[in-house]
């Protein structure tokens, strides 16, 4: 920046005025104004008084200068930088405030939803097919539990909304998202809902006597896989799972097909509980399919009747232990059938349905307009040629109390040892 200019300010002053008489110029005529030019001595002083002014940096000298000096004046002007005629520079700089410019507005930022990934994979297992499941310590599953296939294009849904039904929903429910498998059976999906408490409309249901070893999680989705034409009733389809599991990134699925014989079973099923009681029909589930099958073989295998295993382990906590939800309730039946699977299903419908004039519980349990779930297996015993065990496994999805719960099935026929309770 330019410091403070060392030349004077020059205020132009009306000259002096002299008589002609007084001119030191000898003979000179005065001006055309009648004044004549400043004596030598006036314009030296003059000169004078300005030199010393502008030694000092005084802020005004004041010049005096008649018409004989024009030059003068002209020559300090213009050593000042200002212009012909004696004008009045421009007055210093003062300082200006600009105003700033108004400041942006500080956005604004934008919500990320936070986000949960669950992935893992589903796998076909065959059509006989049960478990692994572990149930009081033990290891239950079939000799064929792990020839296992990669499930490619099924559709899998996660979300804090169940689905009971057998088939994909035309609209998913809130919150809720679906994926489907790739070849390798793999499957990732993102939610954007955290884990939540089972709903009631679709809780677990624990027994009042927990024999399974199994708690089930605090909080987690609903799993729902339905396969390449799933429809829930029919034989060779893929049934749906219906499972609530804790958020991960490696869940690992499986699901079965119906047998003809079990798909024949279910037709009769239906048809009885609409004719009868007007009840709705059942579908296929996996885990209750995958209990009826593990109970049946353990039966068969250890030729025995009972709703108890030898463990003493109750249906409600069984269902648990294979990863069901809601309530299950289950009928039994053994008898001389020399024949099928189809022919032992249909001796045990009858039997189920002779109970209606007293209106007894296996009666009760196939009409129960409450459940909308079915898993039906039946096995010839091992050690008694033409006996069959015939297991139904019913499934409520909705929670009917801790009181439902409570098996109160009876032993009767049942090993000794076995004794009634609430798992």
């Amino acid at each position: 920046m330019a410091g403070p200019s060392r030349c004077p300010t020059v205020y132009p002053q009306r000259p002096i005025r002299q008589s002609p008489t007084s001119s030191p110029f000898v003979g000179t005529a005065p001006n055309e104004r009648g004044r004549g030019a400043p004596s030598l001595v006036e314009t030296s002083k003059q000169i004078d008084t300005f030199a010393r002014g502008w030694a000092k940096g005084r802020s005004a000298v004041r010049i005096w200068l008649g018409y004989g000096l024009p030059f003068v004046a002209g020559t300090l002007l213009a050593a000042c930088g200002g212009g012909g005629g004696g004008a009045r520079p421009a007055p210093p700089e003062t300082s200006s405030s600009t105003p700033s410019a108004t400041p942006a507005p500080t956005p604004t930022p934008t919500h990320v939803p936070q986000t949960y990934p669950v992935a893992g994979t589903v796998v076909q297992i065959p059509v006989d097919a049960y478990g692994p499941a572990t149930i009081d310590g033990v290891t239950y599953q079939s000799a064929d539990a792990d020839q296992t296939t990669p499930l490619a294009g099924a559709a899998v849904i996660i979300g804090p909304v169940p689905i009971v039904g057998a088939t994909v929903p035309p609209t998913l429910p809130t919150g809720d998202v679906a994926a489907t498998t790739n070849a390798n059976g793999a499957f990732t999906i993102t939610l954007t809902v955290a884990p939540a408490a089972p709903s009631s409309a679709e809780p677990f249901v624990i027994p009042p006597q927990n024999l399974s070893g199994t708690i089930p999680p605090s909080t987690g989705y609903y799993v729902q896989v339905f396969g390449v034409g799933t429809d829930g009733v029919s034989a060779g389809m893929l049934l749906p799972l219906h499972r609530f599991l804790v958020a991960s990134t490696s869940l690992s699925l499986r699901v079965t097909t119906a047998s003809p014989a079990e798909a024949t079973a279910l037709a009769n099923v239906n048809s009885d509980r609409a004719s009868n009681a007007g009840a709705g029909p059942l579908i296929f589930d996996e885990e209750e399919e995958e209990v009826a099958r593990l109970h049946a073989s353990d039966e068969a295998t250890n030729n025995y009747t009972c709703h108890y295993d030898l463990r003493n382990v109750g249906p409600s906590s069984r269902y648990l232990a294979v990863g069901g939800i809601g309530l299950t309730a289950e009928n039994i039946e053994s008898g001389g059938i020399d024949g099928s699977a189809s022919a032992a299903f249909a001796q045990a419908e009858g039997a189920f349905l002779s109970e209606k004039s007293s209106t007894g519980p296996h009666y009760l349990n196939l009409v129960d307009a409450t459940h909308n779930w079915l898993g039906l297996a039946a096995l010839p015993m091992s050690s008694l040629s033409g006996y069959w065990e015939v297991d139904y496994d019913f499934g409520t999805s909705d929670d009917l109390g801790a009181a439902a719960a409570a098996s109160g099935y009876t032993s009767a026929l049942c090993p000794a040892g076995i004794v009634v309770n609430d798992s």
